[in-house]
């Protein structure tokens, strides 16, 4: 130890090292008390960081003289790992040695440190609400055929298909390698696509098939995700491919447009879905418009489960139709979707599952003989927390109940039976 360290700089260091020898694993105690006959024994040695003198061990430092002998640049070692490290000051580097030094340090006052009362924290169970809904039912077939037309003339085939006179039926395909595919039974006579395939080349790909193989999957979701495109039309909402997000146009230029929905403790309400805002300080109406929007996706979460996930989003537009440049549009949606959060963001979630409900019990998407059935009633869990003050509030309308229109609708999509009244016998066919 060199001459040069003073007493203060030595009980500091001893202080800090906690009587054990900072070595990785050692613990030996430096001190070992005295007996009646003698007196107590020092085992330590202070090595130096840097050396006190520079022909030392780690001594090319620009560490001046005199913080050479001050405690930070200190350790306290038994004889035996003080040897060590002054012998291999190559594997004993200054940063080996202050990084041992800190290590130690913070294990001796954590070893010795008084910890303080506890604070007893009060938990409570709550349900945390998902924005994912289960899909309790799909297509259990997805039906093949070959076709005459190829990918890209889409439009050719729906000027052929003979529309239902069920209005609800979803009537969606793809082409592939010449083949139309359809969760419309091809086997049918008088079925959508009776004139555009031959009957006794229908392949039938049973879902547990499918779901096996990854391009067979993706086609199988194609369809499910182009019946929500046509399911979402015909409640007056449109598909923004840039953004893949669903979002409310307006329906007449230059005019706002809202809807009435159930939020989560009401019946009804009225919310506006695409309007322009204005300057509160000057009421000045500014050069955008804001649309509500989604993303909406098909989610496959195992072998056999699926869910219907419902992302809120924004889209913004120019004029009401034409959409704003991306650099517009980034900074105002990211401020926006900043403050959806807990029961902000329940609230948006519930706007979209009871709009595309109509607050029924169940979305329906129909294909005849099959349909996608999703459940309005959030996935959800039990959790037991401290929870966040002042944001949690009652969630009434947690489900939805049946009526006899939406009973026969489910009847229709488990079953595959039609639904039929008096009045459809004299509806006239109607073109997509």
């Amino acid at each position: 130890m060199s001459r040069n360290i003073s007493p203060k700089e030595v009980k500091t260091l001893f202080a800090l090292s906690g009587n054990l020898c900072a070595y990785p694993g050692c613990n030996q105690r430096l001190v070992e008390p005295g007996t009646p006959n003698d007196d107590a024994v020092v085992l330590a040695k202070v090595a130096h960081i840097v050396a006190d003198s520079r022909q030392g061990p780690r001594g090319n430092s620009s560490l001046s003289d005199e913080d050479r002998d001050k405690h930070p640049n200190l350790l306290l070692l038994c004889g035996v790992h003080h040897d060590i490290i002054d012998s291999q000051p190559t594997t004993y580097s200054v940063p080996v040695l202050q990084q041992m030094k800190i290590d130690h340090e913070y294990r001796v006052r954590q070893a010795f440190s008084t910890a303080p009362d506890e604070v007893r924290t009060e938990y409570k169970q709550e349900t945390v609400h998902s924005s994912l809904l289960p899909v309790t039912h799909l297509p259990a077939v997805l039906f093949s055929a070959p076709c005459a037309f190829h990918e890209g003339q889409e439009d050719e085939v729906r000027q052929r298909i003979s529309y239902p006179k069920d209005n609800d039926q979803l009537v969606r395909f793809i082409l592939r390698e010449s083949k139309l595919l359809t969760f419309h039974n091809l086997h049918d006579p008088k079925g959508p696509f009776s004139e555009l395939i031959d009957h006794r080349s229908v392949e039938d790909l049973p879902t547990s098939k499918v779901w096996c193989d990854p391009e067979r999957t993706r086609r199988y979701v194609n369809l499910l995700n182009r019946a929500m495109f046509k399911y979402t039309s015909n409640l007056g909402i449109r598909y923004d491919p840039g953004h893949r997000r669903f979002f409310f146009p307006v329906e007449e230029s230059g005019e706002e447009r809202a809807v009435e929905y159930r939020p989560l403790n009401a019946n009804k309400t009225t919310r506006k879905v695409a309007w322009q805002p204005k300057r509160k300080s000057t009421g000045e109406k500014r050069k955008y418009w804001w649309h509500l929007a989604a993303g909406l996706r098909f989610l496959q979460v195992s072998d056999k489960q699926w869910c219907f996930s419902l992302r809120p989003e924004r889209h913004l537009t120019a004029d009401g139709v034409v959409p704003l440049p991306p650099k517009q549009i980034g900074r105002r949606v990211t401020s926006v979707k900043s403050k959806m959060r807990n029961l902000n963001y329940l609230t948006e979630v519930n706007f979209w599952r009871d709009f595309l409900s109509n607050g029924s019990p169940r979305i329906v998407l129909n294909f005849g003989d099959q349909s996608a059935v999703i459940s309005t009633e959030f996935l959800s869990f039990g959790i037991e927390w401290p929870g966040v003050p002042d944001d949690q509030e009652p969630f009434k309308n947690v489900s939805y109940q049946d009526n006899l229109f939406t009973k026969a609708e489910f009847d229709h999509a488990r079953d595959g039976k039609p639904m039929t009244t008096d009045e459809d016998e004299d509806e006239d066919t109607e073109s997509e």
